[in-house]
């Protein structure tokens, strides 16, 4: 079943008690109107989930959203990176770029 407006609406409520709803999906509005094949609604559910009530965080990630949509629907499917993975992948850069000013 796709998402819709009121799904959104609804989002926004929970996650935003106090903030005023119509503002929230004018920012929200901001992203997803780009002919991509993903659903408006799911990038804007996502980044309310991502964005865990904080406007701070709504805002940057609508920013990222309308830089590439597919950024937000993947931190959103994958959470968090675990501490430990990373520092891992922090390590696997700094050896990458040491690597490539070697040569």
């Amino acid at each position: 079943m796709a998402n819709t407006r009121e799904d959104v609406s609804a989002a926004i409520r929970a996650a935003f008690p106090h903030s005023d709803e119509t503002t929230i999906l004018e920012v929200l509005d901001l992203c997803g109107t780009e002919p991509h094949g993903q659903s408006r609604e799911l990038i804007q559910l996502a980044i309310i989930a991502l964005s865990e009530g904080d406007e701070d965080k709504l805002l940057y990630f609508v920013q990222c959203a309308k830089t590439d949509w597919r950024d937000v629907l993947h931190w959103h499917q994958t959470g968090p990176l675990a501490p430990e993975e990373g520092e891992r992948l922090q390590q696997e850069i700094r050896r990458l770029i040491k690597r490539w000013g070697d040569q």
